[in-house]
């Protein structure tokens, strides 16, 4: 899989600061913008998320491009609501070419990868059967196996990632969404670590 961060709110950390102090001051946007410190963003930032004051965090966005994942780690990404998604179409984007190696688990691999790699052929076979015998490939579809790779495109605010990074990093979350939740919490520490450096998994005390 490749999961990347490819925009964002390139000030958010200094977005967040301010709103966080502006909800406890009487003074405006402006004000705050210019005399803000580095040293302040980082307290306003610790001080909204140690409190569990969320909404200054929805300010700064964040698009991520994830691509070759099964369509049982989107199914189980689309879940978080507050954000939004766009998914590579299967009736469009027909799986007949090297793009659309089939995900196969690690619980599969050694053990049953090649009985796992022998399920898609023929499942596959079967979905080009169908084109060929004029069934639309929107209907075609139906056959394809969850195992079947998907892009999509996710934008989430930061709040929204903390509660997703809360259950999707958990050693209790499926294995490939977990991965997914890694790559996503590494991109946005290389961007904004002030603002991610508590995100983390819930089924962890800290």
């Amino acid at each position: 899989m490749k999961v990347e961060l490819v925009s964002y709110t390139k000030d958010g950390e200094k977005v967040v600061a301010i709103a966080s102090k502006m909800s406890r001051s009487r003074k405006g946007w402006k004000h705050h913008e210019e005399t803000m410190t580095e040293d302040e963003i980082e307290t306003w930032i610790r001080d909204a998320v140690i409190h569990g004051y969320w909404s200054p965090l929805e300010h700064s966005v964040y698009t991520f491009s994830i691509e070759g994942i099964s369509r049982v780690a989107s199914h189980q990404l689309v879940r978080h609501r507050i954000a939004s998604y766009t998914q590579m179409s299967h009736r469009f984007a027909k799986p007949v070419d090297e793009y659309y190696q089939p995900v196969v688990p690690p619980s599969a691999e050694k053990r049953a990868e090649k009985l796992a790699e022998n399920v898609y052929k023929q499942i596959y076979s079967y979905y080009y059967e169908l084109l060929k015998n004029g069934v639309p490939e929107e209907d075609a579809r139906y056959v394809l196996p969850n195992g079947v790779n998907t892009n999509i495109v996710v934008t989430m605010n930061a709040r929204e990632l903390y509660n997703f990074f809360g259950l999707r990093l958990c050693s209790r979350a499926q294995w490939e969404i977990r991965a997914v939740a890694w790559k996503m919490l590494e991109e946005v520490k290389k961007v904004h670590p002030r603002l991610f450096r508590y995100a983390g998994p819930n089924c962890i005390i800290h």
